[in-house]
């Protein structure tokens, strides 16, 4: 999967794409993952945004390529 990370680096919010600097930089973390999370949906990728210190404050999957099935059936019971 796809995955967009955005990151602090060099004094600047900034946009990764599997590595790659994607976009120009952001003076505020919130301009950035708000690109970030636009990009990741149009990608229907995953976002990860790192703090300050690269640690990890949130992660969310845009449309997962996976289909969900059953293996069995679901009872319910009353």
């Amino acid at each position: 999967m796809i995955q967009v990370h955005t990151v602090f680096e060099a004094a600047a919010w900034r946009n990764k794409v599997d590595g790659l600097q994607q976009g120009g930089q952001y003076a505020e973390r919130l301009s950035a993952v708000a690109q970030g999370r636009r990009v990741a949906l149009e990608l229907r990728a995953a976002h990860i945004v790192h703090d300050v210190d690269g640690s990890v404050l949130e992660h969310h999957r845009y449309g997962s390529t996976r289909t969900r099935r059953w293996i069995d059936p679901v009872q319910y019971h009353a």
